[in-house]
């Protein structure tokens, strides 16, 4: 494995700009194909949600913690629990956000990983696609 291709998984995981760099690092310094940009950045990106639940679970083991959250609670984050993680609405709003804060919101609200990895990755997907589709066309629709 070489510094590059090092850089890629650490920009992939990365919770600031995370596909946003890592996918035009990728295509553009690295050389790397569609496809294996696509099949290594999304699971990367998603490593993100996986920390945020695990460091969650982590500090939901001590009671301050849960007195803390539980103090904090609203009406709006009732509505969301209700809604377990509404599909679509996280599909959409994975990508714009952040995945790990789409999974700290949904821990907030009591929401397991479980019932939110699907729309997650997909969101993943499809802001991966917008992404690498726009690397692509940039450099057509302004000339290089």
């Amino acid at each position: 494995m070489s510094g590059g291709d090092v850089a890629f998984v650490l920009l992939a995981v990365n919770p600031l700009g995370g596909l946003l760099v890592a996918i035009p690092y990728g295509l553009f310094t690295l050389g790397y194909p569609v496809a294996l940009v696509l099949a290594l950045g999304v699971p990367l990106a998603y490593v993100q949600v996986a920390v945020v639940d695990g460091a969650w679970s982590a500090l939901a083991r001590w009671p301050r913690w849960e007195r803390f959250i539980a103090a904090r609670r609203s009406p709006r984050v009732e509505r969301l629990a209700a809604g377990r993680g509404r599909f679509w609405g996280t599909m959409l709003v994975t990508p714009l956000v952040g995945p790990w804060l789409v999974m700290a919101i949904m821990r907030y609200a009591q929401v397991q990983q479980q019932r939110v990895a699907v729309p997650i990755l997909l969101g993943l997907c499809w802001g991966a696609s917008v992404i690498t589709a726009a690397c692509l066309l940039a450099p057509r629709l302004f000339g290089k």
